[in-house]
């Protein structure tokens, strides 16, 4: 008995020359995440009536015929695909969400011809747009015309 006095007596005396009994450091908390920032809408082509962009696109060229076109508004490729000329009266419907402010449109031909122009989109409504491709020779050669404005367009 003596042994388990001894030994209890032993482990009290232990416990009290530990010192005070520790508090387990937290962890900090990490600082909050910041909510993931929106993105801005997509330039893509989309159903008719969703389409903030009715954008025609049109080979005028019986010399090149068919001629590749490539288009892109703001750096995002939207059309690259070869138009047919089919008696110049052939205008193909792209209809695109394209989000309001300013735009940068790029078109590039087959054939290297380039145009680049700025438009603004409004916060409301449609725009139409048209992109020819044309070769008129003593006439501007081959280029391209852009138009856009906020009524349909009238084709001849």
């Amino acid at each position: 008995m003596r042994t388990a006095v001894f030994a209890v007596a032993t482990l009290l005396a232990a416990a009290g020359c530990a010192g005070p009994a520790r508090t387990p450091t937290p962890t900090p908390t990490p600082p909050p995440t910041p909510p993931p920032k929106t993105a801005p809408p997509a330039i893509q082509i989309v159903d008719e009536q969703l389409a903030d962009l009715h954008l025609w696109v049109s080979n005028q060229s019986f010399d090149d015929d068919p001629i590749v076109l490539t288009v892109s508004i703001d750096g995002t490729e939207v059309i690259a695909q070869p138009f047919e000329v089919r008696g110049q009266h052939n205008w193909i419907l792209f209809p695109l969400q394209v989000p309001s402010g300013r735009h940068v449109v790029h078109v590039r031909s087959g054939t290297g011809a380039e145009k680049q122009e700025t438009f603004s989109m409004p916060g409301t409504g449609r725009q139409y747009a048209v992109i020819d491709y044309w070769n008129e020779p003593g006439q501007g050669g081959r280029h391209l015309s852009w138009r856009i404005q906020s009524t349909p367009i009238g084709f001849a």
